[in-house]
């Protein structure tokens, strides 16, 4: 994986028609980071770090032998907090309520009949691509071709515990699974209907399709988000039939509830964007359900201790002398596979440490470990008694 720091001239005039913008604009942007040149694995491609002329953050162009290919980045989707009211007032008819999975965006495209696996950001990641073409590789490529390489995009959750961004348990997928919910044509989603066909006929997982409503119905609604809350998933998209509208989301209880949990124990880092989005969620929902006395007390004793517990569990960790970390398994092909990906994290800033290496089923199997910047905070807070937050 390598940056390229300074494109020459060829790769500013390929990014500015890909674009649709004058050179001298690609030439300043790719000066200040926003557009970054990389190689991986002999593939060209640049990348937007933010929304450049109406092209979303995280949109990539791959540079070929007399070609480029734009693939879009994922465009955001707006967040239902009141379903009572967003439902009726976005949707035309019908709506089609699919899970929301708990893991992360990766676009697949095929580009020279090799897959390459996009994350949300816009970077090629090793390892992603490396565990789909394993894993379902030939299934991708085949519905790929199939459509149409050069036109054709499939967008997906990658979720299980072996990943390096986002870990949470399914028993469909507990270590590593794809499943798409998303194909796109010359940038444009096609029908979630349309999607299911094709990504079965070719053995792909899709995103489950938990009911077809009316946009009306409020209490069918609900009761899919109920059903998914006591069973401690994360929530819903919900799409027209038609692609008429964007789509629109709503996360659980559950995991508004297990993010706050979990980002406050890194929460010098992670603690403030996790806490207030997550309240904003909590504070709408239960005005729009009219909880009141002991389930309200109840929820904000459940709040009060996801916020509190995790956070003070960790001053007392660093207190004791110990770092603090994420910690994850991942699987490798081979060594190289591991270096590369390794390489790929330092590039991209992210402080790792190798923990540990075995060989088991001629795979590489390794621990590795994410250090967090709340150690050093905290650490110097308990030194100072002073903290660098008015």
């Amino acid at each position: 994986m390598t940056w390229i720091h300074s494109p020459e001239s060829w790769m500013l005039d390929v990014v500015a028609e890909a674009l649709g913008i004058d050179r001298e604009r690609v030439e300043h942007l790719a000066r200040h980071r926003t557009i970054r040149y990389r190689v991986f694995r002999g593939i060209l491609y640049a990348s937007l770090r933010r929304e450049v002329a109406g092209h979303p953050e995280g949109t990539v162009i791959v540079f070929g032998r007399g070609w480029w290919r734009l693939i879009p980045g994922y465009p955001s989707i707006q967040r239902m907090v009141l379903p009572s009211v967003a439902l009726p007032r976005h949707f035309v008819d019908k709506i089609v309520v699919e899970e929301k999975l708990n893991g992360y965006n990766v676009r697949v495209a095929l580009i020279d009949d090799r897959i390459i696996a996009v994350t949300r950001g816009g970077f090629i990641c090793p390892y992603t691509t490396s565990r789909l073409e394993r894993i379902m590789g030939n299934q991708l490529k085949d519905m790929l071709r199939e459509l149409g390489p050069e036109e054709h995009v499939a967008a997906g959750e990658v979720i299980g515990l072996e990943n390096p961004y986002t870990r949470y348990f399914y028993p469909e997928a507990p270590r590593f699974g794809y499943f798409v919910f998303d194909v796109f044509r010359e940038g444009k989603p096609l029908p979630p209907g349309w999607r299911d066909e094709v990504t079965e006929k070719h053995g792909v997982p899709h995103v489950p399709v938990l009911g077809v409503l009316d946009k009306n119905d409020i209490e069918g609604f609900k009761k899919i988000v109920e059903r998914l809350n006591q069973e401690g998933r994360e929530g819903v998209i919900v799409k027209d039939p038609e692609y008429r509208v964007p789509p629109l989301k709503y996360t659980t209880p559950a995991t508004n509830i297990g993010d706050i949990r979990y980002g406050m124990r890194f929460f010098m880092e992670e603690g403030r964007g996790f806490l207030f989005s997550r309240l904003l969620r909590e504070i709408f929902r239960v005005y729009e359900e009219g909880l009141t006395g002991p389930r309200l007390d109840a929820l904000a004793l459940e709040l009060g201790r996801a916020a509190l517990q995790p956070a003070i569990e960790t001053v007392k960790k660093v207190a004791a002398g110990d770092m603090v970390y994420e910690e994850f398994e991942l699987e490798f092909a081979s060594r190289s596979e591991l270096e590369e990906f390794m390489d790929y994290m330092q590039g991209l800033g992210v402080d790792l440490v190798l923990v540990e290496i075995r060989e088991e089923n001629g795979l590489l199997k390794t621990r590795i470990r994410k250090m967090k910047e709340t150690w050093l905070q905290v650490r110097k807070m308990l030194e100072t008694g002073l903290t660098p937050i008015d």
